[in-house]
């Protein structure tokens, strides 16, 4: 039976409207809980709505901030395609005009070794010696600062791509590749840093499997002045050549040439009778006669067709002054400024460095416009609806008053690192109200930017800046930064090494070669005592290439590299040194034994030892704490917490600039507050779990208000019933009377 029906029927009792009644009861015990919960819902619905219209705006404002990043206010201009000049370091530039000629571009020095069948083709077991310096005319010239590498070729792995491989691991100053030209024929490309001074002589010392020779690029001395006057005379190298038929090589007489040839022509490989012999053709494949008399024991051949592009050097002129680089992107001549050459040039390119006021200026007047948007709504959002002002959808809301405060905090907030002075906003002509908007006056900007235009910088360009060129800093780290703009002094230590005595054996009169009971010596670095080292390969026959092969050895000891311990080994003054590639006073190099026919050749056993300065750490910085990496230092903790040194020499002390321009410290904290933990979307998710509670309510609400109406249904039928038993009881009372009274 339906609810109005049951009250209908019981309505008989008591007269009252009962299913009304109840009605109303349940009514107005809902009404106001549902009228709160309501609210609050349409309350938390605005917020998020006006939340996300607000991260619009931001994120609008953001990137039209980010697009304002490295607005140059020096200008570097070129009037010629072929040369470009750009500001790097606007601390140090100033406005300039050049002129600049260009006659060649730097190259790097390219090897093809060509000819394999596939990239997986052996080649040989051994070792390979890089000496790095400068061919000229077929006449190689070591450079004495740099200590020859060797590449140990083992005799299980000596592929073209396992020898690829050992070449870009062993920080020789080139790189390697494998080119497939073909199907069939594979070639190692070998290509060095750019610059004359920069390409390789290459030297194989073949192991149990022979080949490695036909990697070689060097001079291979013959003597010919015994050579017989024939067509195809047989030369003979004074050691294995490693040329192939059809390989082309210049002839370099040594003094007159030999009747036939001529020096510094090129010919062609006829034949190779035997590993140290072969006969010469014209490159044309005609015959050629050459031999009977004249010719050098000292002449020399070299292979041509292996370097496909010799190492040259630019060479250009700037206002007339002959200058020459190894690379085309010179950061040396003009202060503060890097020029790049692209092509030669026939006219005189014009050069610049100019201030871009106008530039800066637009850019300035866009940046106020977008932070005076997102501080507009901010006020819009949050206004307190005081003195008739219509009150704002997050009025009293603490995270919005958060982001506003910080807004005004960086508007206000000192730019650190842009030199000795510290830089406001208001210094450049941009101040800032009460209320957090920014206005520009541009009476105070004329006069900063015409008095020091640097300073403008501060506001859209990091600042990262080394007082030495040795001391190269990097900065990373997450998108808020860690660490505090400022200028920090780096001190640095300096190593622990060993220098030997005077060596009592001149090896390029008697060559050391490695045997039993001359290879051996054992020392202990930074504390770490070695293995037994042992000297391998040779015959050694120069102080860089024995350098070489001694810091090779040390570094491949295995008790050593597990403990990350290496060394350098130089040879000056007629004495060998051995320095620990560790910063500091744990840095040390000390002698334990040497077979006595190596130290003829080294002279360690009584050298003197140095320990490394530098506390522990081997540097410090300034309120930061260091740890050394492979490469100088990075930071642990501290001020200057995401920077990491490179040093590139022992005792480079440097002043290092951090400034973080106002555009990238505003965007930093523009992107924060809009990541998925930033501030705004950690409201939102706030406001739609509040949401999600109050609908629960309304629904809780809905159990409550049927448990009610089911209480009031019980309590007014028991009234309903106990009225009509009242009823009933009086029905039968009066009943009973009217009977008595008929008997009268």
């Amino acid at each position: 039976m339906a609810e109005s029906d049951v009250f209908s029927a019981l309505n008989v009792g008591s007269g009252l409207n009962t299913t009304e009644l109840i009605k109303n009861l349940v009514d107005a015990e809902r009404k106001p809980k549902e009228d709160k919960i309501n609210k609050n819902i349409e309350t938390a619905e605005v917020s998020i709505s006006a939340i996300a219209e607000l991260k619009n705006t931001i994120s609008e404002s953001n990137s039209v901030i980010k697009g304002l990043d490295g607005t140059e206010v020096f200008t570097g201009t070129s009037s010629s395609a072929a040369v470009s000049l750009k500001v790097t370091d606007p601390a140090k530039v100033s406005q300039m005009l050049n002129t600049v000629s260009v006659s060649k571009l730097a190259k790097s020095q390219t090897l093809v070794f060509d000819g394999f069948s596939s990239a997986t083709a052996n080649v040989g077991s051994g070792s390979l010696v890089f000496q790095r310096g400068t061919w000229s005319n077929g006449v190689f010239t070591p450079d004495s600062t740099y200590n020859s590498k060797m590449i140990n070729v083992g005799d299980t792995s000596y592929t073209v791509t396992d020898i690829k491989d050992l070449i870009n691991a062993g920080n020789i100053g080139a790189t390697a590749s494998v080119v497939k030209k073909s199907a069939t024929d594979f070639a190692l490309v070998i290509r060095a840093n750019s610059g004359a001074e920069n390409s390789f002589q290459i030297t194989a010392n073949e192991g149990s499997n022979a080949g490695l020779k036909q990697l070689e690029h060097k001079s291979q001395v013959s003597n010919t002045t015994g050579v017989s006057s024939a067509s195809g005379a047989t030369l003979t190298a004074s050691s294995a050549h490693g040329f192939k038929v059809g390989d082309t090589v210049k002839y370099i007489a040594a003094g007159t040439a030999l009747d036939g040839l001529t020096s510094l022509n090129s010919y062609s490989i006829a034949s190779v009778p035997s590993s140290n012999t072969f006969t010469l053709q014209n490159t044309n494949g005609s015959t050629v006669t050459y031999g009977g008399s004249n010719g050098h024991a000292s002449d020399a051949f070299v292979r041509t067709n292996t370097e496909t592009v010799a190492g040259q050097d630019a060479t250009f002129t700037l206002d007339g002054v002959n200058i020459s680089r190894s690379t085309n992107t010179i950061n040396d001549v003009i202060d503060g400024a890097s020029l790049t050459l692209s092509t030669t040039t026939t006219t005189d390119a014009i050069i610049s460095v100019t201030t871009s006021k106008d530039k800066v200026l637009s850019a300035i007047e866009d940046l106020i416009v977008e932070v005076n948007k997102i501080n507009s709504q901010l006020q819009e959002l949050t206004a307190r609806g005081l003195n008739g002002e219509k009150k704002g959808a997050l009025a009293g809301d603490t995270t919005m008053r958060t982001i506003s405060e910080r807004l005004k905090k960086l508007t206000t907030k000192p730019m650190e690192g842009y030199g000795e002075n510290t830089i406001y906003l208001a210094n450049l002509g941009v101040s800032t109200t009460q209320d957090g908007t920014l206005v520009l006056n541009t009476r105070t900007f004329d006069e900063a930017f015409d008095r020091n235009p640097e300073e403008l910088t501060a506001l859209f360009t990091d600042r990262l800046h080394s007082t030495s060129s040795l001391v190269v800093p990097k900065l990373s780290g997450s998108q808020v930064k860690s660490y505090e703009p400022g200028l920090y002094y780096f001190d640095i230590g300096t190593r622990g090494k060993l220098v030997g005595t005077s060596v009592s054996t001149d090896i390029t009169t008697s060559n050391y070669t490695p045997s039993s009971g001359n290879q051996d010596l054992q020392l202990t670095i930074d504390g770490k005592t070695s293995g037994t080292i042992k000297i391998t390969g040779g015959p050694y026959s120069t102080t860089t290439n024995m350098a070489s092969a001694l810091e090779t050895a040390i570094n491949a000891d295995n008790t050593l590299a597990a403990a990350g311990i290496g060394v350098e080994v130089e040879f000056s003054s007629n004495k060998y040194t051995i320095t620990s590639k560790k910063y500091g006073s744990n840095s040390t190099v000390a002698f334990n034994s040497i077979d006595a026919g190596l130290q003829n050749y080294l002279g360690i056993s009584s050298g003197s030892s140095t320990a490394g300065t530098g506390d522990t750490v081997g540097a410090s910085l300034t309120n930061t704490a260091l740890e050394q990496t492979s490469e100088g230092f990075k930071t642990t903790s501290g001020k200057a917490l995401g920077l990491s040194l490179k040093v590139s020499s022992p005792g480079a002390n440097a002043y290092i600039s951090i400034g973080n321009s106002f555009l990238s410290g505003l965007s930093d904290y523009l992107g924060q507050i809009l990541t998925p933990k930033g501030a705004l979307t950690v409201k939102t998710d706030g406001l739609n779990n509040e949401l999600t509670d109050y609908n629960q309510e309304l629904v809780d609400l809905d159990e409550e208000i049927e448990k009610s109406r089911q209480r009031y249904k019980e309590q007014y039928g028991e009234m309903e019933a106990t009225v009509n038993s009242f009823k009933r009881t009086g029905e039968y009372l009066t009943n009973y009377m009217e009977a008595q009274n008929s008997d009268y």
